[in-house]
């Protein structure tokens, strides 16, 4: 009888545990999802406004999507980083019982990543579909999408490719980097921007 328990309890934690990665991915995604909100609410407030009045009102709120773009970018860049961390933990890094170790991770980084993916499109987009006097503006300024459309090009663009910590940190790190310099350039271009500069 004691037996046929420890089967059961041994049976219930191996069904506890599977459940747990799933799960730990959906909250996961809501975190992250959470950090984007409220980010996107303090780039609304007095507190966190910049004058783009010298902007059009388009322009202005490409300066917006801009910066929450590189706000879901600092998503993947933490996960990753937390993975590698735990990875550099002997015991963390061979054991898979829902720590948030191993492949724990993996549940953390994807969907940043998809997230991530589908954020640089959508500005990529955004940008693109600008009036043609922003368009104008852009150029002058020599602003452009680049960067991120020469990433969503690569193979594997913003996709894990394996189950190695090291090698994801810094392919990622490489995907990511440049791409965040170039949001900086962009943003601080068209904010430091005079109106007698940009429509002449």
């Amino acid at each position: 009888m004691v037996l046929l328990w420890l089967i059961y309890l041994a049976l219930g934690l191996i069904f506890a545990v599977s459940l747990r990665r799933p799960f730990g991915a959906l909250v996961e995604a809501r975190r992250q999802h959470s950090n984007l909100r409220r980010e996107m609410r303090s780039l609304t407030s007095g507190e966190a406004s910049v004058p783009l009045e010298h902007l059009s009102p388009t322009l202005a709120r490409i300066v917006e999507e801009t910066c929450m773009l590189r706000i879901a970018l600092a998503e993947p860049l933490q996960a990753v980083r937390a993975w590698h961390a735990a990875d550099s933990s002997r015991i963390l890094a061979s054991v898979d019982v829902g720590d948030g170790s191993d492949l724990d991770r993996c549940d953390e980084l994807d969907p940043a990543l998809v997230n991530a993916r589908r954020a640089v499109w959508d500005w990529c987009s955004a940008v693109e579909r600008l009036p043609m006097a922003d368009q104008h503006v852009l150029e002058g300024l020599g602003l452009s999408t680049g960067i991120a459309r020469g990433l969503l090009a690569e193979r594997n663009a913003l996709q894990r490719t394996s189950r190695t910590p090291k090698k994801e940190l810094d392919r990622i790190e490489h995907q990511l980097h440049p791409l965040v310099a170039s949001l900086d350039r962009f943003e601080a271009a068209l904010v430091n921007a005079t109106r007698t500069g940009l429509y002449r």
